[in-house]
């Protein structure tokens, strides 16, 4: 028993250093601020390596924790609506000289509406399959699919006004 347990929390390490850039990525579109998506982050974490005697199967281990994050991501906006934040959260970065390409999109992913940011992100940027990414949010694969279709339009309808040119 205590070889499995050690098995599993080595794959639970291996599993969050893969993909802590995408986590944070995650958290961060989510609600809109570098420092409060790095505590995120680190809540998840915590909270996923807390409770992973109740993971039943470990294959599955990705798209459980980023079904926590984003639990823990939407319960921090709950928690600041009701605190009342002063200043604007919704700025993506700070503009700098030239950034990439990737950069440039996800930052127009960033400007979209909460539920089409959450489906492009997790299908595109971290390439969960629909199944998946129902599962995460906790939706129909029907609205994850019409999601994904108004936001590819809406997408392309930014990117078409903004000139952009990738």
């Amino acid at each position: 028993m205590k070889g499995n347990e050690q098995c599993l929390n080595s794959y639970f390490i291996e599993t969050v250093s893969k993909n802590k850039t995408a986590m944070f990525r995650l958290a961060y579109s989510i609600v809109l601020n570098v420092e409060d998506a790095e505590d995120i982050v680190g809540e998840t974490i915590l909270k996923a390596f807390s409770h992973l005697e109740k993971l039943r199967n470990h294959k599955k281990m990705k798209a459980w924790i980023f079904q926590i994050l984003v639990n823990e991501s939407k319960s921090y906006l709950r928690k600041r609506s009701r605190i009342e934040l002063v200043g604007d959260s919704s700025l993506f970065l700070q503009k700098e000289e030239k950034k990439d390409t990737a950069s440039d999109l996800l930052e127009l992913v960033c400007q979209m509406d909460d539920s089409f940011r959450e489906v492009l992100i997790l299908y595109y940027f971290e390439e969960f399959r629909i199944k998946e990414i129902a599962k995460i949010l906790a939706i129909p694969e029907g609205t994850v699919k019409s999601r994904l279709s108004r936001a590819r339009e809406e997408l392309k309808q930014s990117m078409e006004s903004n000139h952009w040119k990738g």
